[in-house]
């Protein structure tokens, strides 16, 4: 097996996990946000938006991953990257 199939096949296996951790995440992120809106503990309210801010960079970044899974498959079919 060549190195473009090896990625491909990767690229496969990467993919649906990424969407189940998207979920998971996006689940916390909604919990936590939930939390926030709830308290009236202003040091608190802010603790939890960090939080909330943390897990919606996670899921941004798994999203851009997801996008250069993407291109990673394009680069191996046209055998090119832009």
């Amino acid at each position: 097996m060549n190195t473009k199939e090896e990625a491909l096949e990767l690229e496969k296996e990467i993919l649906p996990r990424l969407i189940a951790w998207g979920t998971e995440i996006d689940e916390f992120y909604r919990k936590v946000r939930e939390l926030r809106l709830r308290t009236d503990d202003l040091a608190f309210q802010s603790a939890l938006l960090k939080v909330e801010h943390s897990l919606f960079m996670v899921v941004q970044s798994l999203n851009v991953l997801r996008e250069q899974l993407s291109l990673l498959e394009t680069a191996a079919k046209k055998k090119e990257i832009e």
